[in-house]
């Protein structure tokens, strides 16, 4: 589901700003006589490509958080699963006693 929604909106990402230069291109070209739709065009290819650099970019950023974070708690249960299983031995005291029981 997550892949869906990255793949749809970068899709969007790219395509609104072509789409939005086109329209404004084409408006301004009708009401104003001009051809200024191409270099429109062009920006909305650049703003487009911009806005997926940045969302692939932000995209790895998270992932490369995600597996850092998964990474230090497996080590912190591999940790916590080593200290469970270590039983030392009873020292024995270095409290000296006599034979009648007293201490030194």
């Amino acid at each position: 589901m997550r892949s869906l929604m990255m793949v749809t909106q970068l899709g969007l990402n790219v395509m609104v700003p072509v789409f939005v230069c086109i329209f404004a291109g084409y408006h301004i070209d009708r009401y104003a006589g001009t051809n200024v739709t191409l270099i429109l065009l062009i920006l909305g290819f650049l703003a487009g490509g911009l806005n997926a650099y940045k969302l692939a970019k932000a995209a790895i950023a998270m992932n490369e958080k995600e597996e850092k974070e998964e990474d230090e708690r497996v080590h912190m249960e591999r940790q916590k699963k080593g200290h469970e299983n270590v039983h030392k031995p009873k020292q024995p005291s270095r409290v000296k006693r006599h034979d009648d029981g007293k201490l030194l």
